[in-house]
């Protein structure tokens, strides 16, 4: 005898866990796009994604004046699926980021995005200032009650799966065990940034990659790298040395978007680098033919960045552009004009220089013995190195030009640990030199932190245990 349609139960939407997640909607991505405040939004994410990027974050959003609602709300601004193209088909895969230490407010707004992105993360690795005046981000990070929290009213509520993004800590121990909670919580996806809260600014210093490593090897979730990226070959050699899933770049990225193109597919046709003032006027044109406002502010700061190697140089532009205050299509059109002038001088500035854009060695650049870098002519998009914090009078600088521009996302996959080693050569050596090196250090390392911490429950910032184990 059949069974009533009406009393047959109603299947409920399956939650992705976070392989599932990684492999059947990201599909294994390798390259994404960080959540990077007024920056990683709905252009940006689009122009990303024509030049390799895979997934993509929002901007980070504050919980509080985000459900807070209101005609100008400027968090609302930085999302608008109303109009159908922030977490439209063009902009998926898509993970929506929020700042916040209410889980209920948390909640909230995650409910009213959940059905336009395909994960929704949590930001515990801001170090910025507003952040510690907030009590978001990397100020959480002593709070591990409110953090397992914030996690798992998402992990319980929500149909998408939550991931969150984080810092480490100076003992990788602890870092371990902070990553193991968050995953304990429901976290889907892990993102580690391999400095500490304190490394920030001109303060960034080196990131650790040892650590990143170690996070990897201590929980089942996918786990993405962020820190020490440069250029595209770096992804590669980032993710063979932490053993992540995938990277997360975030500033290095919006001086040069086309940091994810693969290094095994570029060709004359596909160059690895691309005329900064040419990918401007890209990102204008994408900003005109949406629906979806684009914050004045993000603009700018988009053709600060991206042409920032021009601007140094031709500084009447520069002016111009930060003088240019007008909205709608007036500010586009100003926009343009600077970009425009920009391009026919970078134009001018290689034909002279005799550059061939169409040439095989076009884009192999020598390094900057001084600072580590590629030497990349000034037409290109390219890195951007922050100036070293200066030393007082008198003193000498701790540290050499190559040290600080590696520092500030330099392409070093070194640790402490294997600096120690290669101290006594005067330049440090090609990876496959030390290959057998690195996997000495970490190996014994990360295996013997792996045994202490095996079946570890909830843990507080101290370690001790302070509740049941929630079922997933």
């Amino acid at each position: 005898m059949g069974t009533a349609l009406e009393d047959q139960p109603v299947a409920k939407k399956v939650k992705l866990t976070g392989w599932e997640l990684y492999e059947d909607v990201f599909k294994s991505s390798k390259r994404i796009v960080g959540p990077m405040v007024d920056q990683s939004e709905l252009p940006w994410r689009i122009l990303s994604r024509r030049y390799g990027a895979n997934v993509a974050y929002t901007p980070m959003i504050n919980v509080g004046v985000f459900v807070r609602g209101g005609k100008k709300n400027v968090a609302r601004a930085i999302f608008i699926p109303e109009l159908k193209e922030d977490g439209g088909p063009a902009d998926r895969p898509l993970i929506v980021q929020f700042a916040g230490d209410d889980p209920e407010k948390l909640l909230e707004a995650a409910k009213m995005v959940e059905n336009y992105c395909d994960a929704v993360d949590i930001n515990f690795g801001c170090p910025q200032d507003i952040a510690r005046r907030g009590h978001y981000g990397a100020f959480l990070c002593d709070e591990w009650d409110l953090i397992y929290r914030l996690i798992n009213i998402l992990h319980t509520n929500l149909t998408v799966p939550v991931t969150a993004k984080f810092r480490v800590f100076n003992d990788v121990e602890k870092t371990i065990k902070y990553a193991q909670m968050m995953e304990k919580a429901g976290a889907q996806i892990l993102t580690c940034h391999g400095r500490t809260r304190d490394q920030r600014g001109q303060n960034a210093g080196l990131a650790d990659w040892t650590q990143i490593r170690a996070v990897k090897n201590a929980v089942k979730v996918p786990v993405f790298a962020n820190g020490n990226v440069l250029y595209s070959e770096d992804i590669d050699r980032c993710l063979e040395f932490t053993g992540a899933d995938a990277y997360m770049s975030a500033e290095p990225q919006l001086h040069n978007p086309t940091i994810f193109l693969d290094p095994k597919s570029v060709s004359a046709s596909c160059p690895p680098f691309r005329s900064h003032a040419s990918l401007a006027l890209e990102y204008l044109e994408i900003v005109e033919s949406l629906d979806t406002p684009t914050n004045p502010s993000s603009v700018k700061g988009h053709l600060f960045k991206l042409m920032q190697p021009g601007l140094s140089k031709e500084t009447d532009l520069r002016d111009r552009l930060g003088k240019l205050n007008s909205k709608g299509a007036e500010m586009i059109a100003g926009y343009r004009k600077i970009c425009e002038e920009m391009k026919g001088r970078m134009e001018r500035d290689a034909k002279e220089s005799g550059w061939d854009p169409h040439s095989p060695e076009a884009y192999e650049f020598d390094i900057d013995e001084k600072t580590g870098l590629k030497k990349i002519p000034h037409w290109l998009a390219q890195p951007y190195v922050r100036q070293p914090k200066p030393q007082p009078s008198g003193q000498p600088m701790k540290t050499s030009q190559k040290d600080v521009a590696l520092a500030n996302e330099g392409a070093v996959v070194y640790s402490e640990q294997e600096k120690e080693v290669l101290k006594a050569r005067s330049i440090i050596p090609r990876q496959d030199d030390v290959e057998e090196t690195k996997n000495d250090l970490l190996s014994q390392e990360t295996s013997e932190l792996k045994r202490k911490l095996d079946g570890t429950e909830n843990l507080d910032s101290q370690g001790d245990q302070k509740r049941p184990r929630v079922s997933e």
